[in-house]
Formats: structure tokens, sequence, C-alpha cells
């Protein structure tokens, strides 16, 4: 049976910590897919269905389509990094920066910032879209991923997705700023 998490985050953390993840990890030999830093030709694939998938879910709600951004992306792929280390679902994980500061590192000026995660155990792109489903499936009072994807505030995204194959999962996580 698959399984799907979602965790969403309104809040955008104001404490500046390291981003020590990246600068404390090495290297020793050949790296596995997950650990790559860059994504798969099918992990990008996956984060560009979703991304439409976001923008049709704001169309259909008449609001304008976000635009796709690369620093976004970046930000995002490597919290899935971070939540693939720790196999565990979370917006900031022990030694890792805040969502704004994650954010900022990757050049973007914002002046809003939230973001989305999920996990599922479906590794394909039906498991992503699963996933946004859920999201927008929500109901008041607990609809913040719904909020996110839907919010005025915001005109760019970045997704990301990482497909963990020691912990047979698939790692979404969507940033969204306004610039």
């Amino acid at each position: 049976m698959n399984s799907i998490k979602i965790k969403f985050s309104w809040s955008i953390f104001l404490s500046m910590l390291l981003f020590l993840l990246c600068a404390c990890s090495t290297s020793t030999g050949s790296q596995t897919s997950s650990q790559q830093s860059s994504p798969t030709a099918m992990e990008s694939q996956i984060a560009q269905t979703v991304f439409k998938a976001i923008n049709q879910s704001r169309a259909a709600n008449g609001l304008p389509a976000l635009k796709w951004s690369n620093a976004l992306a970046e930000s995002a792929r490597q919290h899935d990094l971070a939540m693939e280390t720790a196999n565990t679902l979370s917006h900031q994980l022990p030694g890792e920066a805040d969502l704004g500061t994650r954010e900022s590192q990757q050049g973007v000026k914002w002046t809003f910032a939230a973001e989305n995660i999920g996990e599922t155990t479906e590794q394909s792109a039906n498991g992503a879209l699963a996933l946004h489903q859920a999201m927008m499936n929500e109901k008041p009072p607990d609809d913040g991923h719904r909020q996110n994807i839907l919010s005025k505030n915001a005109n760019i995204v970045g997704v990301a997705i990482l497909i963990d194959q020691q912990h047979e999962k698939l790692w979404l996580t969507e940033d969204f700023a306004q610039v």
C-alpha cells in the first residue's frame, strides 16, 4: 500500500542558522543517484509535471500562473537531500538553515516565503501528482498546503523531486516566494 505524508509551513523563520549540511558533507568514491546534487532527468520531468499542476490549480481558481525559479528549485532540492539524509519529513532539520535563509542563500530576495513538503512510496509522476491532489483536497482549517499553492502573495515557485531508492520514497519540496 502506498503512503502519502505532507506538511506545510506558513511561518517565515527569522533565525539565522548556518547551512552546514552541504558544507559538512564529504564525498568518498562514487555517489548513488539520490546523493547527487543535481536532479536526474526523471526527477526534473516530475518536478515540471507538478509545476504545471500547481499552475492549473491556480488557473482553476482565477489566479495568475507562478513563474518557475531555478533558485527556488535548488533551494527545494537541497531540502529534499537533507530530508533524505535524515529520512525525516520536516521543514527544518538539525544543522539546516530555515526556509527564508535557504531561499536567500540561493540569491532570492523575497518578501514572502512559504513551503510545501511531502513524501510518498509511489516513486513516479503519479505519486507526485497524488501529493499535489491531496494538498488541493485539504479543507479549512487544515488547508495550509492548498493556501500556499493558491497564495496571492507568491509570484515564483521552485519544485524539486528526489527519488530515494534507499528508503523507497519520493520526496517533494515546493518553495514559494514573492520577489
